[in-house]
Order: C-alpha cells, then sequence, then structure tokens
C-alpha cells in the first residue's frame, strides 16, 4: 500500500477536515522532494494523523469551555487538562515533522549535507549526524 491522496482522502475520512487539509499539506511536502514515498512514511502518517486528530481535539476542549483554566469546588483554579494534552500533541508533531525532514532545522541540515559531491557520502554523512 503507497501514500497517495486518495488513501489519505480514504483512510483518513472520519477524522476532522483540519486533519485531512494538514496531510494533505505534509503529503505535498514530502513529494517534492521525494517522488517515491516508502511504506515507511505510511505508518509514521498514521502516528501524524493521530497526534493531529488529538491536538484539534484539545483545541476544541478549549473552545468549548471557553477558558484555559477550571476551578474545582474548592475554589482552586488550575490549568485546563487540556492544555496539557495540546503541549504534548504540539510537541509530538513537531517530532514527526522533524523524522520528515519538515522542520526548519532538520531541511536546513539535510540540504547542508547534500551539497557534498558523491551521493553515498551525503546519505553516509546524513546517516552519521543523524545518530549523533
Amino acid at each position: 500500500m503507497k501514500l497517495t491522496k486518495d488513501l489519505i482522502q480514504n483512510r483518513y475520512a472520519e477524522y476532522d477536515p483540519r486533519v485531512i487539509d494538514f496531510l494533505n499539506n505534509i503529503y505535498e511536502d514530502i513529494r517534492k522532494d521525494n517522488k517515491n514515498i516508502s511504506n515507511y512514511f505510511l505508518v509514521t502518517f498514521d502516528l501524524l494523523a493521530n497526534q493531529c486528530k488529538i491536538y484539534f481535539m484539545a483545541i476544541d476542549a478549549i473552545d468549548k469551555e471557553n477558558s484555559i483554566s477550571s476551578e474545582d469546588h474548592y475554589k482552586r483554579v488550575s490549568k485546563s487538562p487540556s492544555i496539557a494534552i495540546l503541549n504534548h500533541a504540539h510537541q509530538e508533531i513537531l517530532k514527526i515533522l522533524d523524522d520528515y525532514g519538515l522542520s526548519p532545522f532538520s531541511a536546513a541540515k539535510i540540504k547542508r549535507l547534500n551539497k557534498g559531491g558523491d551521493d553515498d557520502e551525503s546519505a553516509e554523512a546524513l546517516l552519521q549526524n543523524l545518530i549523533n
């Protein structure tokens, strides 16, 4: 099974439209650099889709609560649990995007390594930098 726009539309049909739009944009960015998208991306794409779904659910929960804090029956004010969920999902999304080379830092790192002469040397240097 290959990652395609049709697969995104079918596989994530029940997801929030914001998630599908985000995934389509990520798919296009990946396509620019990788003409043949491997099955590895499909597994990671599922992780990305789920984290995006959680992210948007947390945003909706904060909107519904109409507040980022809540008060318990003792009148103690505490941060909404949706904030922690939102922050965690955001961190996970950034990690996955970094894995794809779609964050500004990772994209710059890949471009810098690919300026070398031989493709095999560039790939080896990339792997060494990812390990270190």
